[in-house]
């Protein structure tokens, strides 16, 4: 027997049925045509597969949207900081460069940088002008030192020399005023005249051997024409 309520199935002769409890009519039974192959969709056993969930499609792509949504932000804020790295360091390279060439400008617009290079580019010791301002500068606040530091001229690393800063010298006194440029350096010296006379001066450190100093490397050219130029004058006397 069917029930009328649930549709289930029950024996023949049952009074009420085993699922839902309802009464049973006797006279529906089995006996009556019943096409089973008809689905109940009332049943739950028979779901209506052709029933599509829209609900359930649309959270999905829903869900997807918010996905790529957030991949392309953060594409974005991690692309703007990589470019604005970039910029702040072509910022700082330019900066960099533009005081460069601003030092430079300064350097040539120089007079004493100017006139020493053209000095150089002569090399005339004689026409070297002795009204040069850094020149006289140095030479006048470099007098004290020549007696307080026990310097025959202290001035003889920093500007060129002329015959006017060697008068009145002897040539002894010429070779250690020479040598004074090296002993600057600590180079030692093999003479040991020259290491009694550097050895009682109190600025004098002897730390590299002759051997081992290097006139190209270790002097400037101020320097390198300087002991020339006191060397052939040394010479000549």
């Amino acid at each position: 027997m069917i029930c009328k309520r649930c549709n289930h199935i029950n024996n023949d002769g049952a009074k009420f049925c085993i699922k839902c409890g309802a009464p049973m009519d006797e006279n529906y039974s089995q006996s009556q045509n019943i096409n089973y192959n008809q689905p109940n969709y009332n049943d739950y056993r028979y779901p209506n597969n052709n029933q599509t969930d829209w609900a359930q499609i649309i959270k999905i792509i829903i869900g997807t949207l918010v996905v790529v949504a957030v991949i392309v932000l953060l594409g974005k804020q991690f692309m703007g900081n990589d470019n604005s790295d970039v910029a702040t360091q072509s910022e700082q390279a330019a900066s960099s460069s533009n005081q460069q060439s601003q030092g430079s400008s300064q350097s040539n617009t120089d007079p004493a940088y100017n006139e020493y290079n053209n000095y150089t580019s002569k090399n005339e010791y004689n026409s070297y002008t002795n009204n040069n301002e850094y020149n006289s500068y140095t030479r006048n606040n470099s007098s004290s030192s020549n007696k307080t530091g026990g310097y025959i001229i202290s001035y003889s690393s920093d500007v060129l020399l002329t015959s006017s800063d060697i008068q009145g010298l002897s040539k002894q006194q010429l070779r250690y005023a020479r040598n004074e440029i090296y002993a600057r350096h600590g180079r030692k010296f093999q003479s040991q005249d020259l290491r009694n006379y550097f050895n009682s001066k109190s600025w004098y450190r002897g730390v590299i051997e002759p051997s081992n100093f290097n006139d190209k490397t270790m002097l400037t050219n101020i320097e390198i024409k300087n002991i020339q130029f006191l060397k052939s004058v040394e010479d000549s006397m």
